[in-house]
């Protein structure tokens, strides 16, 4: 296994948050156990009412939830918060002004889950040199193009469609993945 495994997050996009529970619900358990051996660390996006329900590691907060200076008020200092910060280094500096243990940047690549222009690489690679939290990299991410993320020195990147929706899927998609770093790298 190459790829390493850090964070699950629950993305659920229902409007009405008790089908956005109802969607935690029917797969927190499994996926949960799953997570617990591997330690990966269980986030969920958004969802206050969601995480005062189930055991979460973390939350990952955007532009339009609540703060991340309220989520550490609510859960604690040790609960992990991320914020997506778009393209913009102001809301990297607010995030991490407020304690975030991460941000997130992007969509890198277009996409269809997001409707914001890509962000630009350029503009990353001179921020990168100031920034100080940990940050993953999301939008558009398949096998065509995620080593391109390789100069940007992410500490994580998020994989969404090319994962979940690969035409043969998920696990077919993890091993794509683990074929090319093994070409890449030669291992």
């Amino acid at each position: 296994e190459i790829i390493p495994v850090n964070f699950f997050q629950f993305r659920p996009k229902h409007k009405l948050l008790r089908n956005r529970l109802n969607f935690v619900k029917d797969y927190y358990d499994e996926i949960f156990k799953i997570c617990k051996k591997k330690k990966i660390k269980i986030i969920i996006n958004n969802d206050f009412e969601i995480a005062e329900k189930l055991t979460f590691d973390g939350i990952h907060l955007g532009q339009d939830d609540k703060k991340c200076s309220e989520a550490k008020k609510k859960f604690g200092d040790k609960y992990i918060v991320g914020i997506s910060c778009s393209n913009s280094y102001k809301l990297y500096n607010e995030a991490n002004k407020q304690n975030a243990d991460y941000v997130a940047f992007g969509p890198v690549f277009k996409t269809h889950s997001k409707k914001k222009t890509p962000i630009d690489f350029a503009d990353l690679l001179v921020s990168r040199k100031n920034l100080r939290l940990p940050f993953t990299l999301i939008g558009g991410i398949n096998h065509n193009n995620f080593m391109k993320l390789q100069k940007l020195r992410p500490h994580n990147i998020a994989i969404i469609n090319s994962f979940w929706n690969y035409r043969k899927g998920p696990v077919e998609s993890a091993r794509l993945f683990n074929r090319i770093l093994e070409k890449s790298y030669n291992l």
